[in-house]
């Protein structure tokens, strides 16, 4: 059966919330600002967070669901709980559902979400942040420190990197390849492994990434090929992604599965997934290598913000602060790269940012013009 795009899914969720003249459940603008008014929060946020009195107005409130798409969170909120005596609950759902489960019941009126952390900005914003359904907090000690488009719409929480694996099969820190062309050619038949776009936010950001630079993926077709690039479609990102899928691309249910495939691999292999799952090579779970010199990668993040009419504001203030420090956050600061600058990555493996030769990060408003397109076209080769 075919999968709505990201346009498709917003209509018929919104036509479900349309009754009688009038949107089911909508809110006036006046009632949301009364609500940001009562939790301090928009233009009513103090100059200074008294982190006392958020405490104590926490522990009168009632316990916290945090929407997150990372198991990792679990634990976090666990030690967070006990730091400050409270009762968050993290629920752990995929990126997509996580975001389709808080429109779906945001637009049935419940406002269940206290805070939610999540990728895949193009979807957020088109199903979430047009509700104003999250609302923006940004604690003032990081506000003053952190770049405006890393608190705008919403505060980042933390970067990955879509970048590419390969099988450990010859020495270590070489690539089998040399331009990431070569992987669309006969040697790499059925030898490249992803997770598909329409469920991974990290594999539609990186294709993303491609369309939107495509002038350096004609670049880089020359330089590899020693002549201009025919087009058979519009552009020559769209182009890699069809000769990938012709060249038999491995289409897999996870990126775990992307590393067992490239673990296992008899012979040259590369997968695409972030570089956060090679914590589990370190602990000898998988054997494959991270490419950071020879293909492209693309920079995500995640947002975080507190769910608009939660009635536990303040806890949802405290986690979201929680989160972005260096105990609270210490689940992913060994294998992600924090935002605030006063964090510090932390042991796992040594690498940086810094560390990647050539990185692109699509706008959110090129994810949103393009994932539609994207995923239509993907549906149409694969």
């Amino acid at each position: 059966m075919r999968q709505m795009n990201l346009r498709g899914i917003a209509a018929a969720l919104c036509a479900v919330a349309i009754v009688a003249g009038g949107w089911a459940f909508a809110q006036t603008d006046a009632e949301y600002d009364a609500w940001l008014q009562s939790a301090q929060l928009g233009p009513y946020q103090p100059d200074v967070d008294d982190w006392d009195a958020i405490l104590e107005a926490a522990r009168q409130e009632p316990p916290l669901t945090f929407y997150v798409a990372t198991s990792r969170a679990l634990g976090a909120t666990d030690r967070f709980n006990e730091r400050y005596d409270l009762q968050a609950e993290a629920i752990n759902l995929g990126t997509n559902d996580l975001i389709e489960r808080v429109r779906r019941e945001w637009d049935a009126g419940l406002r269940n979400a206290g805070l939610i952390m999540v990728g895949n900005p193009a979807l957020f914003q088109e199903a979430l942040l047009t509700r104003n359904a999250v609302t923006r907090f940004v604690p003032r000690e990081l506000e003053a420190v952190m770049d405006p488009i890393e608190t705008e719409p919403l505060l980042r929480h933390r970067y990955s990197v879509g970048t590419w694996y390969y099988s450990t099969d010859g020495e270590r820190g070489v690539t089998p390849y040399s331009n990431i062309w070569e992987l669309t050619t006969e040697p790499w038949r059925n030898r490249v492994a992803t997770t598909d776009p329409l469920g991974s936010s990290t594999i539609l950001m990186y294709f993303t990434a491609l369309v939107s630079n495509a002038d350096q993926m004609e670049e880089l077709y020359e330089d590899f090929f020693g002549e201009p690039i025919t087009l058979t479609t519009d552009n020559a990102g769209y182009e890699f992604i069809k000769r990938l899928l012709d060249n038999d691309l491995r289409i897999v249910s996870s990126q775990r599965d992307v590393a067992e495939a490239v673990s296992v691999a008899e012979g040259n292999f590369a997968g695409m997934g972030t570089q956060s799952l090679f914590r589990l090579v370190e602990d000898g779970t998988y054997d494959y290598d991270l490419d950071v010199t020879t293909n492209p990668v693309v920079r995500t993040f995640q947002w975080i913000g507190i769910g608009s009419y939660t009635e536990s504001p303040n806890q949802a203030k405290l986690l979201l602060d929680w989160m972005m420090s260096q105990e609270g956050g210490e689940p992913w600061w060994s294998a992600d790269f924090p935002v605030s600058p006063l964090v510090e990555p932390t042991g796992g493996f040594d690498l940086r940012m810094s560390d990647f030769a050539v990185v692109w990060e699509p706008t959110v408003e090129e994810m949103i013009e393009l994932s539609d397109d994207l995923i239509d076209f993907f549906l149409l080769y694969r």
